[in-house]
């Protein structure tokens, strides 16, 4: 028999204890603090970030004076976490959802019968922890929300929490941090890397990027150590002790973490609260913060014994590597070549590594897997050095900037001059052949896909329906056909797209059969981009049509174009 069974089996006896204390209390004779049990955990009208370590100086702190007012209209729940540029997401950067959004819309309902039930469930007997587990009506509410309703999603974070929960218990261990509050994970990003919420926080721990770099993690144009697992768990245990070392309470820091020092501290003076359960009553933090308390805790009694929850699950194996030191810039897939592995092994080692290669100019730390460290290091030394970092081609033409060409080939000037060995008044000419730094994982650029490939795109910023159709030279209209959108709809940063290079333009091209596509110049192309777009050469491309190299193209113009 299940422990949830025989908990249904003892509820005759625990609704007529219950039917005891509803009337004492309704005698007056006693009062609480806590929700009654037909209360559920509300999901966040916004969504939890890091706060920032200094309040009000670092933007991740900013306060916001709460007064009964500020309560009556409907409150945006972006509207407090400032915007950093170092949030943004890299063109290619793989982000994928943060549990936190999932808080945000959640509406579990739980019954008086089905809150006893968990209570039975939880109140079995059980691990020991090391911090205190108050279980209350808005605990069991995560609790049966969890394990139920939303079963699928939290069992997907316990599988993938074994690669990461070894390191980060001996972290927290090692810090003198309840090893217990390792389990906030799952409610910040389901052990996710690539965890990115609306509110800009990244990262198994969530840190917004002031915060993160208060505290030592390096985020710039090639890094972002918030994607760190090992860096980031350092860093999430120096701030916790931080807000223990303030407040003298675990659940008062972790409200901390969420909501920001001073404004926990605040709402302290003002509602004379003693503990946290009591400052959640008030109207003084905010809902997403009333909740990330008690989610925690219902993730901490479900990941020590799932089991007793019904999960059944076998968990990820643990993430191990060697550390090796890389000088300057490598494609991360040379180095999977010299230590023989694939990229994705690369990436899953190396998840800071924004553009897949380690940055220019400076020593970097670099994960490869157990035993392979000598052997990586002995074939990069073969490697050389201009065959280190994969590039892309650029001929210059009569008019073009720099400023254009990166924002074309989504990299930075800087990278564009460093590659090129160029000053930064260096000066561009026509015919001039430019090498760009490609990110082995910034999709695809329409250069390298064949005419009727399918490819699925991810949108990086500065992205125009008009601009990527060019890119694969497709139309608006056959793009937004094939996802199931309209020409006006508006496009985000890491909406995955759907495309067939040529859409629109198919059908004259088709009947030029599979060695030869036919196109139709459109303004602005080139003899060059046209090559390039279907892995022909101008030389080809030339001959198949007897026109010349310097031939002026005209809008409308059907070239027949060898395909390889």
């Amino acid at each position: 028999m299940s422990l949830r069974e025989s908990a249904w089996r003892a509820l005759p006896q625990a609704l007529l204890a219950l039917a005891i204390v509803g009337i004492v209390a309704l005698a007056g004779c006693a009062s609480s603090h806590h929700r009654p049990a037909s209360a559920v955990p509300e999901p966040p009208a916004s969504y939890p970030t890091v706060p920032g370590p200094e309040d009000p100086a670092n933007s991740s702190a900013t306060e916001y004076e709460t007064t009964a007012e500020s309560f009556e209209g409907p409150v945006d729940p972006l509207a407090e976490y400032p915007h950093d540029e170092l949030d943004e997401i890299a063109p290619g950067e793989e982000i994928t959802e943060s549990p936190l959004d999932e808080l945000a819309i959640a509406e579990p309902v739980l019954s008086p019968e089905s809150a006893e039930i968990e209570r039975l469930l939880v109140e079995a007997p059980a691990p020991a922890y090391d911090l205190p587990i108050e279980v209350n009506d808005k605990v069991l509410g995560w609790v049966e929300y969890y394990s139920t309703r939303r079963n699928d999603l939290f069992v997907q974070g316990l599988v993938r929490s074994g690669r990461y929960l070894p390191m980060i218990r001996a972290i927290f261990q090692e810090e003198g941090v309840p090893v217990d509050l390792g389990y906030m994970a799952h409610v910040e990003s389901a052990y996710k890397t690539s965890a990115y919420s609306r509110a800009h926080a990244k990262g198994i721990f969530q840190f917004i990027s002031s915060t993160g770099t208060h505290y030592g993690l390096r985020i710039d144009y090639w890094e972002d150590q918030r994607s760190d697992p090992e860096k980031s768990t350092r860093a999430a245990t120096a701030y916790l002790k931080k807000l223990h070392a303030d407040f003298g309470d675990w659940y008062l820091a972790l409200a901390a973490y969420n909501a920001g020092e001073g404004k926990i501290k605040r709402g302290l003076a003002r509602t004379g609260a003693k503990d946290f359960w009591e400052l959640a009553q008030s109207r003084y933090i905010r809902l997403e913060t009333r909740n990330y308390v008690p989610a925690i805790l219902a993730a901490i009694l479900i990941s020590r014994d799932p089991a007793r929850y019904g999960f059944e699950f076998t968990p990820d194996a643990p993430v191990t590597y060697d550390t090796i030191e890389v000088d300057d810039a490598v494609d991360l897939r040379v180095l999977a070549e010299c230590a023989r592995t694939d990229l994705e092994t690369m990436k899953l080692l190396n998840p800071a590594l924004r553009r897949h290669q380690t940055p220019p100019g400076r020593k970097t730390e670099v994960r490869v897997p157990v035993g392979t460290s000598e052997a990586t290091l002995v074939a990069l030394a073969q490697v050389p050095e201009d065959k280190r970092v994969l590039y892309a081609h650029h001929v210059v033409r009569k008019g073009d900037t720099l400023w254009q060409i990166s924002r074309a080939h989504h990299v930075s000037i800087s990278a564009i001059q460093s590659a090129n060995g160029m000053g930064s008044r260096t000066l561009l000419k026509p015919g001039q052949a430019l090498k760009i730094p490609t990110s082995s994982s910034s999709g695809h650029s329409g250069a390298d896909v064949r005419f009727g490939e399918t490819v699925v795109y991810r949108v990086q910023r500065g992205d125009t329906l008009g601009g990527i159709a060019r890119r694969f030279d497709a139309t608006p209209t056959a793009i937004a056909a094939a996802n199931s959108m309209r020409v006006s709809d508006t496009i985000y940063v890491g909406q995955k797209l759907t495309i067939v290079a040529g859409a629109g333009y198919g059908s004259a091209r088709a009947a030029a059969g599979a060695d030869k596509a036919v196109h139709t110049v459109r303004r602005g192309d080139t003899l060059w981009g046209i090559a390039k777009t279907y892995r022909s050469s101008v030389a080809e491309i030339c001959a198949a049509n007897s026109i010349s190299p310097r031939a002026t193209l005209r809008p409308g113009t059907k070239l027949t174009v060898p395909t390889r």
